[in-house]
Parts: structure tokens; C-alpha cells; sequence
């Protein structure tokens, strides 16, 4: 191949093309998994969050919380807030967690599918073993 035939762009539209078709395989993967997990763990002692990490060891951004994934599978930024409930020292902190819903760009969703899914099937493991144990 002569060097003026090289196009880099379309290298670049390849590889776009491949990492948003694994994006998708992997949403479908994570939904399927998400709705298998039942119940679903409340995340962090919270009493409000139902929610699993997603967090991939190494890769964070500095714009973004704990990623987590809910129970519909899909991945959202988990916040929590500690508040006093008044003036004074007060030992009983009131907690408000909320979830945002994330908007990934494939390249971002990968590692953290990934990760939800190796922490999900950890969980169904954990499960399917339970209910093994105690089935009769």
C-alpha cells in the first residue's frame, strides 16, 4: 500500500464503530444481569440506593463521583450528603444519598460495564450458592 493511499481517519471510524457496537453488547449484558439480581444490594449501607459499583480500579475522572449501577442496569453518579440535624454536636447525622443518571460516551462505559459485570456475577455467585444451600 502506497503511503498517499493511508487514510488515518478511516481507522479511526473502524475503531469508533467497534468500540460503540461493545458498548452496546455490553449495556445489553448489564441490564440482563441487573434484572437477575434479586434482590438488589442497597449500596453502601444506604437505606435509599439500591446500587452496585462500577468504579474500575485506576480510572477515575475528577468530574465524576462513584459510579454506580441500579437495578435497571443502567449507570448513574451516586452522591452522598451527611447533614447535622441542628445546631450542636449531635452523634445521629441525617444521610441523604441520591443517584444521577449518567450519559457515557462508549469509549467511558467500557471500563465501567466491565467492572459492573465482574461485580454482579460475584453477587449472583453469591446468591445462586445461598439458594443452593438452603433449597430442599
Amino acid at each position: 500500500m502506497a503511503e498517499q493511499d493511508f487514510n488515518p481517519q478511516a481507522h479511526v471510524k473502524r475503531t469508533a464503530d467497534a468500540v460503540q457496537k461493545l458498548a452496546g453488547d455490553l449495556h445489553d449484558t448489564v441490564v440482563t444481569m441487573a434484572a437477575q439480581l434479586v434482590p438488589f444490594p442497597y449500596f453502601l449501607g444506604s437505606t435509599e440506593v439500591r446500587a452496585v459499583e462500577a468504579e474500575p480500579g485506576g480510572v477515575q475522572k475528577a468530574d465524576r463521583g462513584c459510579v454506580v449501577v441500579c437495578p435497571d442496569g443502567e449507570m448513574y453518579e451516586f452522591s452522598m450528603k451527611l447533614q447535622a440535624p441542628g445546631e450542636g454536636f449531635d452523634i445521629s447525622m441525617s444521610r441523604d444519598d441520591t443517584v444521577k443518571l449518567l450519559e457515557l460516551p462508549p469509549e467511558d462505559y467500557i471500563p465501567y460495564a466491565f467492572n459492573a459485570v465482574k461485580e454482579m456475577a460475584l453477587l449472583l455467585d453469591e446468591q445462586q450458592s445461598r439458594a443452593k444451600k438452603y433449597s430442599f
